[in-house]
């Protein structure tokens, strides 16, 4: 078989216008793989540019932000400069008022002392005698109020006769020990309820109650609480205010005896302050002799062996003892201040409280304390 003579031009390397399909693939292949890599190198160079356009907007967005920051700066110094030229003119301003106040107030005080000198002056010059008839009615009208309170308690501590007793024997009742006796009957030593027999307690409460709101309402005293004298069922409680004298609740209603069991009200409708109430929250007030919850006789409460009804009544009559020693400890201090005196530090709160009404009793003592009071203020003038 004969082979077929070449017609190309670039096999043959000859001017034919011919050339063969090898020679053009093999130039197809080159030129394609050139234009794979000039096609590699543009993506290369693309996401360069990409990646250094993306710094770049990064950098100008840093020095825009820093160029506005600055730009706030400058306002803020600017702003900061002028308050505190206006913060210094204030100053200034507020320096020469205060100048002007002090040099008007100082004419104001020489006016005000050339006033009361003129003042004292013509006192002295046209009434003589006014301040010390002034002086003198005061004392008068003074020392006949303190007399005729004295006269008021003198008749009050007849009515309510109170002293301090001591008890080294142990008596009939198992009671022994010092006390404090208000019409015979024995007041309860601190806040323990059971230190007296709880008709004693009772009785004794009661009284100090009536002679409480009687010194109160003479002597025009403060009361620090508010109390119901309703005999052996007295209570007390602590205003709801200044304007209202009754409790805020009746659960702050506290008693001052101790209920018979099975006689205490325990429903809740009534009231120990209650006005349609007549039996201040006891069923029956009858004087006969019947259990009561400190039967035992004995000068302790024993909290494991009484029922929860007694632990309550027990705690609200503390109570009602703490709220009563707070009034009558109040009331004395009072009158000792007033009266320049000083309480007496080894007494009880009752003993105390029975000194002060024995002093207010003795016209002499209350005499002597004023003329004292004056001749200090005499001196102070």
């Amino acid at each position: 078989m004969n082979r077929k003579s070449s017609c190309c031009a670039i096999c043959e390397n000859s001017n034919r216008a011919s050339i063969c399909a090898a020679c053009v693939n093999n130039r197809l292949n080159e030129y394609s793989t050139f234009l794979k890599t000039l096609k590699n190198r543009r993506n290369l160079l693309y996401s360069r540019l990409s990646e250094v356009l993306v710094a770049k907007g990064k950098a100008d967005d840093q020095l825009n932000w820093r160029v506005h920051q600055k730009e706030k700066l400058a306002s803020l110094r600017e702003k900061l400069h002028r308050n505190k030229e206006q913060l210094i003119q204030g100053k200034a301003k507020i320096e020469r008022i205060s100048c002007d106040l002090s040099v008007k107030y100082g004419v104001l005080e020489s006016a005000r002392s050339v006033l009361e000198r003129n003042r004292v002056e013509q006192l002295e010059k046209f009434y003589p005698n006014l301040i010390c008839t002034q002086s003198l009615g005061h004392m008068a009208i003074t020392s006949e109020l303190l007399h005729k309170q004295s006269v008021v308690i003198k008749l009050i501590c007849k009515l309510f006769p109170q002293r301090r007793v001591d008890a080294d024997d142990e008596r009939k009742d198992g009671f022994s020990g010092r006390y404090d006796q208000i019409c015979n009957a024995r007041l309860p030593r601190g806040l323990d309820p059971h230190s007296v027999p709880s008709e004693e307690l009772a009785a004794s409460l009661g009284y100090m109650v009536q002679l409480l709101n009687l010194v109160v309402r003479n002597l025009a005293a403060p009361a620090l609480h508010n109390s119901g004298f309703a005999g052996s069922c007295s209570l007390i409680w602590q205003r709801d205010s200044y304007w209202n004298a009754r409790p805020t609740s009746r659960s702050n209603e506290y008693p001052l005896f101790i209920p018979r069991q099975n006689y205490c009200s325990t429903s809740g409708e009534n009231s120990w302050t209650d006005k349609n109430s007549s039996n201040f929250g006891v069923a029956s007030m009858d004087s006969e002799r019947r259990p009561r919850l400190d039967s035992s006789g004995s000068g302790s409460f024993n909290y494991s062996s009484a029922s929860p009804h007694s632990v309550q009544t027990h705690k609200e009559l503390q109570k009602g003892i703490a709220l009563l020693k707070k009034s009558v400890a109040c009331i004395t201090a009072y009158f000792y201040n007033l009266l320049c005196l000083d309480i007496p530090s080894d007494a009880s709160t009752f003993e105390a409280f029975a000194k002060l009404l024995a002093t207010l009793s003795s016209s002499k003592e209350i005499r002597s304390v004023f003329s004292l009071k004056m001749a200090c203020s005499r001196y102070d003038l």
